[in-house]
């Protein structure tokens, strides 16, 4: 398919307004403003920036993906991942109060602050991995459909993403990821409503398929919710948008909102996975939103979708970048510099990150081109930090426990990748594994606390 000289304009159109917003930003731009927005994100700007980041490139092909392998059953992840805004609330409440004062940054802080540097350290490593992981997802996934949708090569569509991101947010800083993602979760809503009148004026009947349960496989099921809820506890980019937001209220309503949002965005997904499943037989599992994209929409209707797309490819790509760059500078180089950190020092380091990392991306997505072993891996890898954050709310949880229970739930990936076992289930199982081994550790070194 080649793209139509409209088309062409459209999404041209949609870059450069992504770029101006990021230049814009810099007008009045403190080092605070830069590194998290000045912590004044309202309403509006907290959902559309959880709800945008939420849905990316990697998203998109990872479940249309598991719709056209098994049905029906995959959308349980936006079901599960609705019920994680929701579950997270009252935690996501005690770490704004700790961030304000705290001024915390990233995931990581948390970690420095309720444990020791070497576990914050640590809980950095696993999150450098994961979100690098999530990183090279986007831009393999998201450069992956507009080239299968567009014509063109896949290198030319990697090329473009990445550098229009590139731009934007090092112009900008966070304060530009927060009001890109309000207008790209704009550009999507509309056209996900775009896509639902096509729909309701086409000939396509989905209400046996959304209510045909005999492909579900209840493993799969159980570990799509799982992996939905817990996702959210591992995933730093909501932590930063915690930090950021102005006030309780905004956190508080803006998850249940969100939750909600996620809810219809995974229904829209699920429709388009759908119908590569029952009308597009044979593809690559990869390739189902491209194909359930034609067969729903009119050729007149693909430009739409192709900025669908790439709305969705920056408002995930530009967060996983800087949470990357932001980490980088503030969990490792602030932590061992011996000079003062300042939020002006700890800005300047965070874009030489950005373009750092998203040319790395750029250079790995141009040779690797798998994503969702990536998928089961840094989802098994992220997951066993969850446990020691969890208990660090409720419990007195000590130093070596954290550590061990890091340290037990990255093994047991590694165990799953070297001997062929990385399944959806197996992964997640990561969990498990690190809660037993933080139970065991805790009550070893409390023992053995209390008696010296």
């Amino acid at each position: 398919m080649k793209l139509s000289f409209w088309n062409l304009v459209m999404l041209i159109g949609y870059a450069l307004v992504c770029i101006i917003i990021g230049l814009i930003s810099t007008k009045g731009n403190r080092d605070e403003d830069y590194l998290i927005a000045g912590r004044k994100i309202g309403l509006f700007g907290f959902v559309s920036t959880v709800v945008a980041s939420y849905i990316g490139g990697a998203a998109i092909v990872a479940y249309s993906a598991y719709v056209y392998q098994f049905g029906i059953s995959a959308i349980a992840v936006f079901l599960g991942t609705a019920a994680g805004f929701l579950v997270f609330i009252p935690y996501a409440l005690k770490l704004r109060k700790y961030s304000t004062t705290k001024q915390f940054l990233t995931l990581s802080d948390w970690f420095y602050f309720k444990y020791d540097k070497k576990t914050g350290v640590v809980s950095a490593i696993i999150l450098f991995v994961v979100y690098f992981g999530m990183l090279l997802n986007q831009f393999i996934a998201g450069s992956s459909i507009l080239s299968h949708i567009s014509g063109w090569s896949y290198e030319t569509a990697l090329m473009i993403s990445a550098s229009v991101i590139t731009i934007y947010l090092f112009a900008g800083g966070f304060k530009s990821v927060v009001k890109t993602d309000v207008f790209q979760y704009i550009i999507m809503f509309i056209l996900f409503l775009l896509l639902a009148y096509v729909l309701l004026k086409g000939n396509h009947d989905f209400s046996y398929e959304l209510t045909d349960l005999s492909d579900m496989n209840p493993g799969m099921t159980i570990a799509f919710i799982l992996f939905g809820i817990l996702i959210i506890f591992q995933s730093a980019e909501y932590w930063q948008r915690v930090y950021a937001a102005k006030n309780e209220k905004v956190v508080k309503v803006g998850f249940v909102t969100s939750a909600a949002l996620v809810l219809v965005t995974g229904l829209a997904i699920t429709i388009v996975g759908l119908s590569a499943h029952y009308e597009v037989p044979g593809i690559a599992p990869r390739d189902a939103f491209a194909e359930g994209l034609k067969v729903l929409a009119p050729e007149k209707f693909i430009g739409a979708g192709l900025v669908l797309l790439f709305a969705a490819i920056m408002s995930s790509a530009d967060t996983i970048i800087f949470v990357l760059a932001s980490s980088v500078a503030k969990d490792y180089i602030s932590h061992f510099s011996k000079k003062e950190v300042t939020q002006h020092r700890l800005k300047m380091q965070t874009k030489i990150f950005i373009v750092l990392f998203s040319f790395v991306g750029f250079l790995l997505a141009f040779y690797f081109r798998s994503i969702i072993n990536v998928i089961l891996f840094i989802t098994g890898v992220g997951f066993t930090i969850i446990p020691a954050a969890i208990a660090s709310f409720h419990y007195k949880i000590e130093n070596e426990a954290a550590l061990a229970s890091f340290i037990s739930g990255v093994a047991y990936v590694f165990i799953l990748l070297v001997t062929g076992n990385l399944l959806p289930e197996l992964s997640i199982a990561s969990f498990v594994v690190a809660i037993l081994f933080l139970i065991v550790f805790q009550l070893i070194y409390r023992k053995k606390n209390a008696v010296t």
